[in-house]
This record gives structure tokens, sequence and C-alpha cells, in this order.
């Protein structure tokens, strides 16, 4: 009984990334999560004549409770805004560069960073406020139009 009491002990506090992917709401979450996100993106297709496609990175995403999570809204939103962008050639232009957005949980704030053609959008749900380059209030066009 004690070797299971410690094994039990042990796997619950070595959690890994894998588990925010384990119940049927976890997964119901995320499913949910990517339809959402996915909707944003043929918006910004259409609009932007792009071909981004994007995602959640899960491993960066210590625990999960579809219910208690927030970072999906945050996520959809900056992806969402890329069609403003694309208002402006130059902006269609630096959006259709775009291949892939990638949404990450992050402990070091909110904001967005562009890693080749991979628009790189951190979600801190304790430091909500958008961060840029300078000090200041962000929104997400903001934010955008300093690294596009």
């Amino acid at each position: 009984m004690r070797t299971l009491l410690v094994f039990l002990t042990l796997s619950t506090t070595f959690a890994s990334a894998a588990d925010v992917e384990v119940t049927a709401a976890q997964k119901s979450g995320w499913a949910t999560y990517a339809t959402e996100l996915q909707k944003k993106v043929d918006s910004v297709n259409t609009t932007c004549g792009a071909k981004l496609t994007a995602s959640y990175d899960k491993s960066t995403y210590l625990t999960f409770d579809p219910i208690q999570d927030r970072t999906q809204s945050a996520c959809q939103a900056a992806v969402g805004t890329l069609t403003s962008v694309c208002a402006t050639e130059p902006g269609k232009a630096a959006v259709r560069k775009l291949s892939k957005a990638t949404c990450a949980f992050s402990t070091t704030g909110t904001g967005v960073s562009v890693n080749g053609g991979e628009l790189v959008i951190k979600i801190d749900p304790a430091k909500s406020a958008i961060v840029g380059k300078a000090a200041g209030s962000y929104s997400w066009s903001s934010a955008l139009g300093e690294v596009l």
C-alpha cells in the first residue's frame, strides 16, 4: 500500500504537458478551441489571401481545465486582428508572409513575436496587458503592427 501511495504522489507531482489532454473534458475543450480558432484563420485567409494555419502549443500548458482557462479568447482575438491588418496593401503583404500562428501559454507576459513565417502569440493569464517593444498600452493591432 505504501508503494502505491508513493507512486500516486510522485505521478501527481510530476505532471507533464501531456496531462493536458487526458480527460474527456480536456479533449473536448481542445477540440472546441481548435474549431473556434479555425474560424478566425478562415476569415484571415479569405480577407488577406493568405495560407495561414494556427494551433495551440499544448506543450506550454502545465495544466488545462477548459472551464477555467481563459487563453483561448486572447488567442482568437490576436489571430482575428490579422484581418484588420490586411486593410492596407503593406499589411496584406505582411500577413501573407506568415504561414503559421501558434498560441502559447506564458508566465512572462502577453504579446506577439515573429520567428521566420511563424507568428507566436504568448498569453499570460496573470499578466493580460499586451506588451510591445516600447513602454505603454498595446492592443493586438498595435502589437502586430510592430512585428509584421
